[in-house]
């Protein structure tokens, strides 16, 4: 316990000298003819486990729509590690729980149990967002819709923000200020499994994504590209999800108008 705690306030204290975002990821199996239920189940579950014991900002969840990796994407969002560490959703589960009936508290058992359920095997990674510095998006933008998000991971031996500033200035800039991706970025690993550097990119329908890859930025930012393809270490993996939902003043939103 001691070799914990101590652990635990160096990685405090080494995160709490950023002044960006935490992204918790968690990435789960879930069947591809399941993922709707789990959807519905999981809004049940975090509209039950929200409270003061709550330090999480925002949700958004993602499913698998095309490459590798696991079906569903589930990101917290955190002004701070201690934030992150801080988060009791089992404690406001709990509380909200019991001022349930009891035919309320079994289906709610029944519910939970089933949520549960898909998150085994799944795996974590704590990654850390500067969206002043790392990230560009159009103005306005609807979010409540099934959009694309496009994620490629990347490691580098060399500068995470040069690495960074390669591929904004070669791809998401030129993109978002054509109007064909409505927002961009990239976060850097920090805890758990992951890549050095994850870039996400969002579109408005599966046909912008693949102007975008076709295009492969514009003549001006070729440069940009060459020196961002320079500092690529090793394979790198890309995955296409679509969006799910997010949290809303308290509530999880599934996409889509009423939903």
């Amino acid at each position: 316990m001691k070799i914990f705690k101590i652990l635990m306030v160096s990685f405090l204290f080494t995160i709490s000298s950023y002044s960006q975002q935490v992204w918790d990821m968690t990435y789960l199996h879930v069947p591809g003819p399941e993922i709707g239920n789990f959807a519905q189940l999981h809004k049940k579950i975090t509209d039950m486990a929200q409270g003061e014991s709550r330090t999480i900002q925002d949700q958004w969840v993602f499913r698998h729509w095309y490459g590798s990796g696991h079906s569903v994407v589930i990101v917290d969002v955190f002004n701070s590690a201690e934030d992150a560490v801080n988060d009791d959703i089992w404690g406001a589960l709990g509380s909200n729980y019991e001022k349930l009936s009891d035919e309320e508290k079994k289906e709610m058992d029944s519910t939970f149990e089933k949520w549960w359920g898909y998150f085994d095997g799944h795996i974590d990674e704590m990654r850390i967002f500067n969206g002043e510095k790392h990230s560009a998006s159009q103005e306005d933008i609807n979010w409540d819709i099934p959009f694309v998000w496009v994620v490629g991971n990347y490691n580098t031996s060399e500068s995470y923000d040069d690495m960074i500033d390669a591929y904004m200035n070669w791809q998401t800039k030129p993109n978002v200020e054509s109007g064909i991706q409505l927002a961009g970025g990239a976060t850097t690993h920090f805890k758990g499994s992951g890549s050095d550097v994850m870039f996400f990119a969002g579109f408005k329908t599966l046909e912008d994504f693949a102007k975008s890859a076709t295009s492969q930025g514009s003549p001006e930012s070729a440069e940009a590209g060459s020196k961002f393809w320079s500092m690529v270490n090793g394979d790198h993996s890309d995955q296409i999800y679509r969006f799910v939902g997010k949290m809303n003043n308290g509530k999880f939103d599934l996409a889509g108008p009423d939903n």
